[in-house]
């Protein structure tokens, strides 16, 4: 939406009203497009592999859909898909002395949240993996972000 045209120093309240108005909406329906952009990721997916027969065995993307042939596979993810992935998040936490405490604490990354195909490769049982290099390009949950 273009910007409306500011008035002039010498314009009466009706013009200044109008351009309040219609400034007034322009902000708004860019504010809802730019929120709509927040809230949504893009899809990742990656190519899981077993390594004892050196061959792709199937796909994984960050809404949780599994794209494989593989019994065993299928097996191991099923409740990765169902319930998510458990992962442990660096936390703090004061104790009674109002120290401050550092601990793990676990956490679910769930499909369609981001890290959720970072969390799911990760938890994959032997021979399943996937290319080292997808790994370092995957985005890791949000309790991990500084």
């Amino acid at each position: 939406m273009d910007d409306p045209e500011r008035p002039g120093p010498h314009a009466d309240a009706s013009e200044i009203a109008e351009w309040m108005e219609d400034d007034f909406g322009r902000a708004v329906a860019d504010g809802i497009e730019n929120a709509s952009g927040e809230d949504q990721q893009e899809v990742v997916e990656v190519e899981i592999l077993n390594h004892e027969r050196g061959e792709v065995v199937g796909t994984i993307d960050s809404d949780g859909n599994l794209n494989t042939e593989s019994g065993a596979l299928r097996n191991v993810s099923q409740e990765y898909l169902e319930e998510g992935v458990p992962v442990l998040a660096p936390t703090t936490y004061e104790n009674e002395d109002g120290e401050p405490v550092h601990a793990d604490a676990e956490v679910i990354v769930e499909p369609g949240t981001i890290g959720f195909v970072r969390a799911f490769i990760d938890e994959l049982p032997s021979p399943f993996d996937c290319d080292p290099e997808s790994i370092a390009n995957l985005p890791v949950h949000n309790s991990f972000r500084d």
